[in-house]
């Protein structure tokens, strides 16, 4: 997870479970304090479930409320489809244009 300056993208990779809920709450809490850009790469998500999908709309709230730009710079295909079976995609502003796979169905 890189937080290094306001220009970096927060790098979020593996599980974003209930498993990790914890840990990643404090990362992203930490990463938003002082910040313009809330840039989220969750192209090595592996795994989400309803508590990393609570953790993002936790953040995108947070980045509202204060008057932080949100965006995700990177999305797995996993994030994908739990935010396209909950038809989430406008809440989030859409997905970056190098992500979005077509669906084959």
């Amino acid at each position: 997870m890189n937080t290094d300056t306001e220009d970096t993208a927060l790098v979020l990779e593996g599980e974003l479970t209930i498993y990790t809920a914890t840990a990643t709450f404090v990362t992203l809490r930490d990463y938003l304090s002082g910040r313009n850009l809330c840039a989220l790469d969750l192209s090595a998500v592996t795994e989400i479930d309803s508590a990393g999908l609570q953790l993002l709309l936790w953040a995108r709230r947070v980045a509202a409320e204060q008057r932080i730009r949100f965006q995700f710079v990177g999305i797995s295909q996993a994030v994908i489809n739990v935010i396209d079976l909950l038809h989430l995609e406008p809440l989030f502003g859409g997905y970056p244009l190098d992500t979005k796979t077509e669906n084959p169905t």
